[in-house]
């Protein structure tokens, strides 16, 4: 019956595809249809409609970007109702209604208008249409007022739609999470897990901004709007007329809002909301905790096991978790002491003592845990699934919580602690023997590494060969620059991707070490901050592949001797976008990726521009690459000197404070076009710029600190705000200093600066690297 159906359909339809007029190939006519492996294609190019199958066994009809390697999809027709097979037809019908049916004719999804539509569209902004017939033809249906997970520039969102998260990477269906409207009326956005938990909100809309996503009101990516009626409060964001990229923001698997740009060389993202991946409710599913300091970011608890395994290395660990790894027996069972912070929905139980509390939960079987505090004398029980667990967080202190697990599993460990004795004696009598066979197997395996072929399996990160880099970069041939962790070199890959390749120099680190630190900084990704594509680790080798910036560093346009060219291509509006950008950038690294990282070496040397000169922060995280510790005091000074903070000298404890200077002092040189430190001019009052800079400000003569040539055009208001923001930057006493987010908000104009402290005369007996060298140093 089902082929039959499909032969009529085919055959009714078939005339009608060779005999229109369409030409367009971004359009579905009435009475045509779409099966297999056939599309439509907006007018430029830029989104495509089609039949996908993320996990080969499941159809759906969706939409996604056409000129993007990787499949990125923004729109999913019957997420809940997919096809069997790649036998279905979407058509739209004499009737004027688009219908997806399923092999045996019957209907999985529609449109149901009431008006009869005359055909469907798709256009560049990556709006699906049904249009009426006529000149002025009447939209009935839109895609963009039926969301699924991603809200694409020009989309009005609010009122009564929602976003829903994909359940899992290969599974688009409805999954736990879900933005919409606050349904108490104010004016905000709330994210919810499984229809019942807010676990963040936008914060209310000010007229500029949410409050808690200060980052929407960047003029230099987006125009944001919200407006309200009857029925809500309606979001809608526009790119600025001169960012010729692909955006989108998406509610992802993980529970997480993020917005994000694709460029030529990938997906970069600009923010992420909540910005503590952990900050998400049952991010990591039942019976699991979760560390935003490590990857990956869940662990299930001692005495439970993944419930699926393909799911968790897939990282879909919100909708599949952690079971038993052996049954509980309600008389017999056993409590397992797990170090986290204390999961949701705690019920409070009369107890005075530990024992007393356990026994509460050992009487009711449906008690999964229990908790003590014996300085409170608080007793907490819970039932159910345990959600929301954390190995650490900074604004908690970790609890001790007791899990119930079957006495089996006690008795599994116990059996284990024997086996671990005997397994240790085992180990002792072969360790001379494995010490032999260890020299002879690592010298095959450092032979075999030369050769060893690219993979993917570090994050994100593609892993190259050293052959490959040779190559690419011709025998490293062309070199942009070098510093004191590795020179880097001009590449272009097989298809044509121009790359900077760092060569790594005093890496004390091994291989496994190595690719553990790459992963973690492969997940670092932000507009302001350089990506980031791959690595190499072959024996000692160690090798870094970033994107390429074609304008080079900041300080060889900022202190080229041209100019003319200077001040025609760095004028006051590209610095202060490139100081801005910058202060995002580190902001970024400081408060909003998974562990703060302190750059250390923050100057115009490490600040790199892109085709449009926009700045890219590079060589962040490369002290934990080199093998160093900025957790304790270093006698080792990292960084360069003019930009060094006091406390690199002084041997006191670094924190990110000594980025926020080296920023003072990188902005003071965007604004004035000369290096704080140079004793090359002929006055020697100015050897030392800051202390001149602080003086002509509180003399209320701003302007003689700004380069000759572009002060004319500039932004007098923006300029005297970016000295003093500079000045408080580079304040001697680190807790004086701002942090990146006051920065940022300071040169908003959204936070009024204090008056600083005139600075004092640079220290020079220091250790820094002097060296000021170019382009993708360090």
């Amino acid at each position: 019956m089902g082929n039959i159906f499909l032969s009529l359909l085919f055959t009714g339809t078939l005339f009608i595809q060779l005999n229109s007029n369409s030409g367009a190939r971004d359009t579905l006519s009435l009475g045509a249809s779409l099966t297999g492996k056939q599309t439509i294609i907006s007018k430029n190019g830029t989104f495509e409609l089609g039949f996908f199958s993320p996990n080969g066994s499941k159809w759906y009809i969706g939409i996604w970007y056409a000129k993007i390697p990787e499949k990125t999809y923004v729109w999913v027709a019957n997420r809940e109702t997919p096809a069997r097979n790649r036998s279905g037809v979407l058509k739209l019908s004499r009737e004027g209604n688009l219908v997806l049916f399923d092999a045996e004719g019957a209907s999985l999804w529609s449109v149901n208008t009431t008006n009869k539509a005359f055909r469907a569209v798709i256009l560049d902004s990556g709006n699906f249409l049904i249009l009426t017939d006529g000149n002025k033809s009447e939209t009935v249906w839109q895609s963009f007022e039926n969301p699924v997970d991603t809200l694409l520039p020009g989309m009005r969102f609010g009122g009564q739609q929602k976003l829903v998260s994909w359940k899992s990477s290969l599974d688009p269906a409805p999954g736990l999470f879900a933005l919409h409207m606050d349904p108490s009326g104010a004016k905000q956005f709330v994210l919810t897990w499984n229809n019942s938990v807010h676990y963040w909100t936008t914060g209310t809309w000010d007229g500029k901004i949410f409050s808690g996503i200060p980052e929407i009101a960047d003029k230099q990516l987006f125009n944001v709007s919200v407006e309200g009626d009857s029925s809500g409060l309606y979001f809608t964001y526009m790119l600025v007329p001169n960012f010729n990229a692909l955006a989108r923001f998406v509610l992802t698997k993980f529970g997480q809002g993020q917005q994000s740009s694709f460029e030529s060389t990938g997906w970069s993202m600009f923010w992420s909301v909540p910005r503590d991946a952990c900050d998400v409710y049952g991010t990591c599913g039942a019976y699991a905790a979760c560390d935003s300091r490590n990857l990956p970011l869940c662990s299930c608890d001692e005495g439970f096991k993944p419930t699926d395994d393909r799911a968790w290395l897939s990282q879909d660990w919100a909708s599949s978790g952690c079971v038993r790894q052996s049954p509980l027996n309600c008389s017999t069972d056993r409590f397992i002491d797990n170090s986290v912070t204390l999961p949701d929905e705690g019920s409070s139980y009369a107890a005075s003592t530990k024992k007393d509390c356990q026994e509460a939960c050992l009487r009711s079987c449906s008690c999964t845990a229990f908790a003590f505090n014996p300085s409170s004398g608080a007793c907490q029980v819970w039932s159910g699934d345990l959600l929301n667990m954390r190995n650490s967080t900074p604004s908690k202190i970790n609890s001790n919580v007791f899990i119930r697990v079957g006495a089996s599993q006690l008795s599994m460990k116990s059996k284990t602690t024997s086996i671990v004795g005997v397994v240790l004696g085992i180990v002792g009598a072969l360790t001379v023997a494995l010490g032999i066979c260890s020299v002879l197997i690592w010298r095959r395996h450092q032979q075999r590494s030369m050769d060893r072929p690219a993979d993917s399996s570090d994050s994100f990160l593609r892993m190259f060969s050293y052959k490959e880099l040779k190559i690419a970069t011709r025998n490293f041939r062309s070199k942009l620059g070098s510093g004191r962790s590795g020179s880097v070199f001009k590449g272009s890959l097989q298809d044509g991707t121009l790359v900077a390749v760092k060569k790594m120099q005093g890496s004390r680190q091994d291989e496994k070490q190595f690719r553990a630190e790459i992963s973690s900084l492969g997940n670092i990704q932000h507009v302001n901050l350089v990506r980031l594509r791959g690595f190499c680790a072959q024996g000692s080798k160690r090798l870094l592949i970033y994107d390429y910036m074609p304008n080079g560093s900041l300080n060889s346009l900022l202190f080229t001797s041209n100019s003319t060219s200077k001040k025609k291509v760095l004028d006051w509006k590209t610095r202060f976008e490139i100081a801005l950008g910058t202060a995002r950038g580190l902001l970024y690294l400081h408060e909003e990726c998974r562990g703060c990282i302190i750059h250390s070496d923050v100057k115009p040397e490490n600040i790199l521009l892109d085709g449009d000169l926009s700045p890219k922060l590079a060589d962040f995280g490369l002290a934990k690459l080199m093998g160093r510790d900025l957790s304790r005091v270093l006698t080792t000074t990292r960084g360069t000197r003019g930009y060094l903070a006091p406390e690199w000298i002084s041997g006191l404890p670094i924190t990110p404070k000594v980025d926020v200077y080296s920023f003072g002092m990188t902005l003071l040189e965007i604004i004035s076009g000369r290096r704080n430190l140079d004793l090359t001019v002929q006055d020697s009052s100015l050897y030392y710029f800051p202390p001149f800079a602080a003086t002509q400000i509180q003399q209320g003569k701003t302007i003689n600190i700004v380069e000759e040539g572009i002060a004319e055009a500039a932004d007098m208001e923006e300029v005297g705000r970016s000295c003093v923001v500079a000045l408080l930057c580079i304040q001697e006493d680190d807790e004086v200093r701002p942090s990146m987010r006051q920065v940022v908000q300071m040169l908003e104009g959204k936070m009024e600066p204090r008056t600083p402290h005139v600075p004092s005369s640079p220290l020079t007996d220091n250790d820094g690297d002097q060296s000021n060298s170019n382009s993708y140093s360090d």
